[in-house]
């Protein structure tokens, strides 16, 4: 496992109260899959920002999509 894997899918248990990362998939879609709501979301990406050094969340250019599954988070990541 990827270490950008590895950190986006511990966000992700840590954020949804899940027991471990192999619960979640590489093609699980965010809200659908996973019940991420904007709340969460939130926090998903505030997680994220905190555990990956330099990393910052840009208003300006995350999109939607960049949110619609675990992949498409660690491709924007």
């Amino acid at each position: 496992m990827l270490n950008t894997e590895r950190i986006v899918k511990q966000a992700l248990v840590s954020t949804l109260h899940f027991s471990d990362i192999a619960s979640i998939n590489n093609h699980h879609r965010l809200r659908e899959d996973l019940q991420l709501d904007s709340m969460s979301s939130l926090m998903f990406l505030m997680k994220l920002e905190e555990s990956i050094e330099g990393f910052f969340v840009d208003p300006e250019t995350l999109d939607m999509k960049d949110l619609e599954t675990v992949s498409s988070v660690m491709h924007y990541v």
